[in-house]
């Protein structure tokens, strides 16, 4: 006879199996929805067969070509679904744009996009690295740095974002260093400091090798892979199970669950797409938000030295490389997660099937919904969350990037970085670190290691949010906090709040002030509630930051969007990206910056919200050689949307 526990774990695996089965899609079932295995293969043969591809043309992206947004929001279940694909490829250096009639089988355009550079592949860096280890000059560069063993070492020239060299005006250049893995399990923290390649990635030829001063490389253990996985003293099993299933439901792509809608879909280029979010407020099914997406990352380095004052990075722009997110596995998400399965193109444009590339899961909250107590009673709520979990792996650098849906209609959400620090090779194996009266000298990061420096730089997220509060026209409204000076009164001073419509785009680029502090609101002006406010969503910012490097810094530039912490534009199909679709190569200003330059209206029309996340990282010592999981978050959630709090009849148990 089955024992209880024995039945337990098999309805469990049984439940999680059929819900992995259900995730998996070979047809669309909405317009929104990913591509799938056959229309990446009729993407690949209508492109095929045009004539157009010849045996050195590279895809570099693949995404779907969403509808027109008016278009989406009349679909009902059964119409025909409109399915296209957009496609950047690379060829010989030139730049072409593509795009695909799924359905008709058809090519719309083929058309070269000049002065652009293509997002880099997979194979440009493995045929570069394999031209390079054949050079002669890099070789002897190599061996002047004791390295003459080529079986671990790895050149990776690659593209860089702004204008640097002269040959770039002209040609796909790359510039990079070598590392030497041998020994361990990875590259990082074994660059061969000093040595570095400039690459014309078209012509696969190695234009010029700077060999500087050697250093030694540092021998430190860099091998967590083979760290022991030791239960410290006192750890207990900590078991969460759902054994009769989620509480969520899955019906053609879209997740019900306590009163949220959504559906989502994961792209090559910015990872999960939530879509059509919508909240069940009684008998109406009310929006909240068409769109959300993370929508760029920038990721410069502080050190002014050869072969690092280079170092700025544009993540989801310039390096696709078989899609921005990883899979996550059992460390990141619990037990009782359900995956997503996802696809990615081949350098060649065909699929490539990509298991577990997203996690969902709910669980108990660490906080009451709410709680007071009176006299001796306490009353009270517990909550649970429900959590779209994906993992972008941009080389060096892993960030959980977290939707978490909350009883109360607040959406947070979060971005856990963590993975390896990038390094540089010193001559020090050891600091003098003193202070005295006067400030200490200029520092660009922290010896982590003998021989090792992980080197300052900072992180931003763009968040892009296209929301929809009960409709798709709604108005930017900024509440101030004003000080307000009182006479007659105990009191000298207090503040009150004083609201205001932004008309145009270039009044709502903003900042953080705690002195002077804002809430932002996206309000529907002809919807209101029980009380005759506008009903509307907020965005709420975490622990941010924002650059102050000037915009004439060529980086800061191609990363501009970091100089503000929001930006709101009106709705545009072809403004997805905050740094613009092409990143490489770049002279910048492009993306946020540009569009705003027409100082467009924001009132009553259909608008998009651009929030910045981002952190300053002075290493310590503690994030080596393996960062721990650092968070930051922001919050979107309801303002006068509903007429009370919508968590006070939750159950006692979570």
């Amino acid at each position: 006879m089955m024992s209880a526990k024995t039945f337990l774990r098999s309805l469990i695996a049984f439940s999680t199996l059929t819900a992995s089965l259900c995730a998996q899609t070979r047809v669309p079932h909405h317009p929104l929805d990913a591509l799938t295995t056959d229309e990446y293969w009729t993407v690949h043969d209508v492109l095929q067969q045009s004539g157009h591809l010849t045996g050195k043309t590279l895809f570099s992206s693949v995404l779907l070509h969403e509808p027109a947004k008016d278009k989406v929001l009349a679909w009902k279940d059964g119409d025909p679904i409109a399915r296209e694909a957009d496609v950047i490829l690379e060829a010989e250096g030139a730049t072409i744009e593509a795009r695909v009639d799924i359905v008709a089988r058809k090519l719309e355009f083929w058309k070269p996009v000049p002065g652009v550079q293509a997002p880099i592949t997979e194979s440009e860096l493995d045929t570069m690295s394999g031209v390079a280890k054949k050079d002669p000059r890099v070789i002897a560069a190599l061996k002047h740095h004791a390295v003459t063993d080529l079986t671990g070492v790895r050149c990776e020239p690659i593209p860089i974002t702004w204008m640097i060299f002269p040959e770039q005006a002209k040609h796909r250049i790359g510039y990079g260093d070598c590392t030497d893995s041998h020994g361990v399990y990875h590259p990082w923290g074994r660059a061969i400091e000093g040595v570095y390649i400039l690459a014309d990635l078209t012509s696969e030829k190695i234009l010029n090798v700077i060999d500087n001063e050697p250093v030694p490389m540092s021998q430190g253990d860099i091998n967590y892979e083979e760290g022991e996985a030791t239960p410290r003293e006192g750890t207990k099993p900590l078991l969460v199970t759902q054994p009769l299933g989620p509480g969520y439901k899955i019906d053609k792509g879209e997740v019900v669950w306590q009163n949220w809608h959504f559906r989502f879909r994961l792209d090559p280029r910015v990872g999960a797409v939530i879509n059509l979010v919508r909240y069940q407020d009684g008998d109406r099914l009310r929006s909240v938000m068409y769109e959300g997406s993370l929508s760029e990352m920038y990721v410069p380095y502080m050190d002014p030295g050869e072969g690092w004052n280079s170092r700025a990075f544009v993540d989801a722009g310039e390096f696709l490389l078989g899609g921005l997110i990883k899979p996550v596995g059992p460390d990141d998400c619990p037990a009782h997660a359900q995956y997503f399965t996802g696809l990615v193109p081949s350098g060649a444009g065909a699929p490539v099937l990509r298991p577990q590339l997203a996690c969902l899961f709910e669980h108990a909250s660490d906080s009451p919904a709410w709680r007071h107590l009176e006299g001796d009673v306490i009353s009270g709520r517990p909550s649970r969350e429900l959590v779209l979990r994906t993992a972008a792996v941009a080389g060096n650098y892993d960030y959980l990037l977290d939707w978490i849906f909350q009883q109360d209609g607040t959406i947070r959400v979060a971005v856990g970085s963590t993975g390896i620090v990038e390094t540089k090779g010193v001559k020090e194996q050891t600091v003098a670190h003193s202070m005295g009266e006067e400030p200490g000298k200029l520092g660009h990061g922290t010896l982590v290691a003998p021989n090792l420096v992980a080197v300052n730089h900072d992180h931003y997220f763009s968040y892009r949010l296209d929301l929809d509060v009960d409709g798709a026209d709604n108005s930017f409204m900024v509440d101030r906090v004003v000080l307000e000076p009182l006479t007659g009164h105990t009191r000298k001073t207090i503040w009150a709040t004083q609201s205001s419509i932004v008309h145009t785009e270039k009044d709502a680029i903003l900042d953080l002030d705690l002195r002077h502090p804002s809430m932002w609101q996206f309000i529907n002006p002809t919807q209101h509630d029980a009380r005759g406010y506008p009903t509307g969503w907020e965005i709420m910012p975490g622990a941010t930051a924002v650059s102050s490097i000037s915009l004439e810094d060529p980086a800061q530039r191609v990363g501009a969007f970091s100089g503000h912490q929001l930006w709101v534009t009106p709705y545009q199909a072809d403004e997805r990206y905050a740094a613009g679709t092409y990143v490489t190569n770049s002279g910048g200003l492009q993306g946020l910056p540009e569009w705003t330059k027409a100082n467009r209206s924001i009132e009553n029309t259909d608008i998009v919200a651009w929030y910045t996340l981002g952190f300053h990282h002075v290493v310590r010592l503690e994030d080596w050689p393996v960062m721990p999981t650092l968070w930051h978050d922001f919050l979107i959630r309801p303002v006068n949307f509903f007429d009370q709090n919508p968590t006070l009849t939750l159950p006692h148990q979570p």
